[in-house]
């Protein structure tokens, strides 16, 4: 795991359709661009506090499986690498996981290490070897983040999609590409059978 300046990751994100959707200095949400082929699934936590209202056929998932399903469908889309971009800074992110990442080495060592990134919103690099570290990370925001600014977006220069962990728990993932819609679809399907239910994945318009 290693930061890389947002300036250098943006130059491999922008080109496959990756977009900003909202930025102010407390939050920075991302999205990809619309296109032919692009769209986005929502899915939210099972103990959502606005489960009652929302739509019918949105999946819902405890906050653990929620976790274990985005590291499985970066593996099933054979990333090479997947960057972390946190929606406030830095700080705030590790102040919010502090707790539940403690007992991770590595992790612990990113953020002894970070000093100049703290207040920023450069990526962190995650590598294949290193995407159980991100599944724990996913978890930590799912259940110890407390406001939108401890949300993160996963994304890839490798692929276009973009995936929004918010600490609320919710999860829309949006794709450049109908074939990503349809891993992203499988993934869905086989963590929801094997938990005994068959809700199709909700779909949403790709853009807030």
């Amino acid at each position: 795991m290693e930061f890389v300046s947002f300036e250098e990751a943006w130059r491999l994100l922008k080109p496959i359709g990756v977009e900003v959707a909202s930025r102010t200095e407390q939050e920075l949400r991302l999205s990809i661009s619309e296109g032919e082929h692009s769209g986005c699934m929502d899915i939210a936590a099972s103990d959502h506090a606005h489960a009652a209202k929302l739509p019918a056929d949105m999946p819902r998932l405890t906050r653990a499986v929620l976790a274990t399903s985005i590291e499985a469908i970066i593996h099933k889309l054979h990333l090479t690498q997947a960057n972390v971009i946190p929606v406030g800074h830095w700080r705030e992110l590790f102040e919010a996981v502090a707790e539940p990442m403690a007992a991770n080495e590595k992790w612990r060592a990113i953020d002894s290490a970070a000093t100049v990134e703290l207040n920023t919103r450069d990526p962190l690099v995650f590598l294949p070897a290193d995407f159980h570290i991100l599944r724990d990370l996913t978890l930590a925001v799912l259940t110890a983040g407390s406001a939108p600014r401890h949300g993160i977006t996963i994304c890839s220069g490798g692929s276009p999609m973009v995936i929004e962990v918010m600490p609320a728990g919710e999860v829309t993932i949006y794709y450049g590409k109908s074939e990503l819609g349809r891993v992203v679809s499988d993934v869905l399907a086989h963590v929801q059978t094997g938990i005994g239910t068959s809700k199709p994945p909700h779909s949403a318009a790709p853009h807030r």
